[in-house]
């Protein structure tokens, strides 16, 4: 006897608990130690259900990516400070980043490995990303708008993600080993790309 259709909702819900469970085992034991057969094993799954819901490994990835790029941004979103001003503003996103590296770096290390295919192979992957900078471009266009900052938005927020991304990147791979730390370098890093930009603007 075929087996029943599973409505969209069944479907959804599979996979968040599998997503969820192959978080766990990336975080216990990296992403060398995930496979189908274990993920199966830890949830008391037959073997071939994990397929059921996932074509390959690389679609188990994307899901695990985007769920934590969702968690990325709403973690920002949560503690960003939006009525004390543009600056205050722009110091709370900075220092959410901050949080979210140091409070999951594993996490932040599974969006952004350059181990993974181009996201715009997989559009929902795409999208969480998207969503995220276009944040970044979001805040700060509402500089631009105060005349904090002069510059492009987008562009001003290429620079800012570049540059907070490599220094997060050094921090989890623990590279920042000449004197000064991830808290230690942010807020310069902050004033002194957006004031560059301001002086070669004309500010």
């Amino acid at each position: 006897m075929a087996r029943p259709a599973l409505t969209t909702d069944a479907l959804d819900a599979m996979r968040q608990r599998l997503v969820a469970a192959a978080l766990d085992v990336y975080r216990q034991a990296g992403l060398e130690a995930l496979s189908f057969r274990r993920l199966a094993d830890v949830m008391g799954l037959s073997h071939t259900l994990p397929y059921r819901y996932f074509a390959h490994k690389e679609a188990l990835l994307v899901a695990m990516r985007v769920h934590c790029t969702q968690q990325f941004e709403a973690f920002v979103r949560a503690r960003e400070n939006v009525d004390a001003g543009w600056t205050a503003q722009l110091d709370s996103v900075a220092a959410a980043y901050v949080a979210f590296v140091q409070d999951d770096p594993q996490a932040y290390q599974l969006i952004f490995t350059t181990e993974q295919p181009p996201p715009d192979r997989y559009p929902a992957l795409l999208a969480a990303r998207r969503a995220l900078f276009d944040h970044i471009v979001d805040v700060l266009a509402g500089g631009v708008d105060d005349g904090a900052i002069r510059g492009e938005p987008r562009q001003l927020a290429h620079l800012f993600w570049v540059s907070f991304h490599g220094l997060m990147t050094l921090h989890v791979a623990n590279q920042l080993v000449h004197g000064q730390t991830l808290q230690d370098l942010v807020t310069p890093l902050m004033r002194r790309l957006l004031g560059a930009d301001a002086a070669a603007t004309g500010a």
